[in-house]
């Protein structure tokens, strides 16, 4: 599961795949969600194929925190993240 949407990083580079990488819960306080993103897709699965620790993939990561809740689902995460600006409009791929 992943959200694709263009969106242009303040360096000029456009990214357009984007995963959920953890998710982190401190209990009774807050959910940080960290989201990896790739240029494209192509470059996701060359970070999945990869078999060695010699790839050069650019990824851009984020930790966006969320309200609490006792527990969540990937589903729910990736939910969250299209009600933020940064990812409205986004589709599930």
């Amino acid at each position: 599961m992943a959200l694709q949407k263009a969106i242009t990083l303040d360096n000029g580079i456009i990214v357009k795949y984007h995963r959920i990488v953890n998710t982190n819960i401190l209990v009774n306080n807050s959910i940080t969600i960290e989201v990896g993103s790739y240029i494209d897709a192509t470059q996701r699965n060359k970070e999945k194929q990869n078999t060695n620790d010699e790839v050069n993939i650019f990824i851009n990561t984020t930790f966006i925190d969320m309200p609490y809740k006792e527990s969540i689902t990937i589903e729910e995460a990736y939910d969250y993240l299209k009600t933020l600006d940064m990812f409205k409009d986004a589709t599930d791929v």
